[in-house]
């Protein structure tokens, strides 16, 4: 193993401080926070991804980094990184057709453009096309969320991510999107859909605070189009995912609604799509 130098130490010290406890959090105008930005280069072949998890060991095992970070950092490296690399070989060069939920609306044009008056797609949008980069919570449960909800076509949300991210090669772009993202792969990735309403968003973020949509509201046009979308989504695949024991509790709340919330949540669900473009 190479030797760390000074200047490797005071980074990963800087982003190692606060990564285990805020590596999910997502603020207006901070791009980074405590994340790394090395995918680029590992996902090029410029660092080597052992060194580079023992280097960050080096830092736990000096008291110089907590430990809920180092495991974290670690985990994504040789844990999720090599399992997505796992899958994309195993499910061979067909995976990026997969469509198990059979979504199929286009690609809205505000992916391309950061135009839209949802504030958390405007921000992680925006800073895609600025910084070709966006960290995990982002891709997934913001802009990759939107698409699941949506129904728009895996194949389209597959080409867009591998189109804008600097660190996107295919092995590890399309299990992340088609398979976690999108869970176009039915579970062979992914034991669940990572889908969401606005409150998680609002959990995670201070983007609500700047949106023209309300995220505590359920219904209207104010309303927050995640809150809507999400259990209109649930409604929508309910012959693919009642059977999940992942999901199934949530099919138990979206039964109890009355029958006028439900109807409302169609309504509102078909508004807001039929205009998406």
């Amino acid at each position: 193993m190479s030797r760390p130098n000074r200047r490797s130490r005071i980074s990963c010290a800087k982003r190692c401080r606060d990564l285990g406890d805020y590596q999910d959090a997502m603020l207006v105008g901070e791009p980074f926070l405590y994340h790394a930005v090395i995918s680029m280069y590992l996902n090029a072949g410029l660092l080597d991804p052992l060194d580079i998890c023992r280097r960050a060991e080096a830092e736990y095992r000096a008291g110089r980094a907590p430990l809920n970070c180092v495991e974290g950092f670690i985990r994504q490296i040789l844990g999720w990184r090599e399992y997505a690399r796992g899958i994309y070989w195993l499910r061979g060069p067909d995976y990026v057709r997969e469509n198990a939920l059979g979504a199929t609306r286009d690609l809205p044009w505000f992916y391309w453009s950061g135009e839209t008056e949802l504030a958390c797609l405007s921000a992680a949008i925006g800073q895609t096309k600025r910084e070709a980069y966006a960290h995990h919570i982002q891709r997934l449960m913001v802009i990759g969320n939107f698409a699941l909800l949506a129904g728009i076509d895996p194949h389209q949300v597959h080409e867009w991510y591998l189109a804008v991210y600097a660190d996107a090669y295919e092995w590890v772009e399309a299990p992340n999107t088609i398979g976690m993202s999108q869970f176009a792969d039915g579970g062979a990735l992914a034991s669940k859909p990572y889908a969401a309403s606005g409150a998680y968003i609002d959990r995670m973020s201070d983007y609500c605070g700047h949106c023209a949509y309300d995220v505590k509201q359920k219904n209207g046009p104010k309303a927050c189009p995640f809150n809507y979308l999400y259990w209109d989504f649930l409604a929508r695949n309910r012959t693919a995912l009642a059977t999940n024991p992942r999901v199934t509790p949530m099919y138990r709340t979206l039964d109890r609604l009355s029958d006028d919330r439900r109807k409302e949540i169609a309504r509102d669900a078909a508004l807001f799509l039929a205009q998406l473009k």
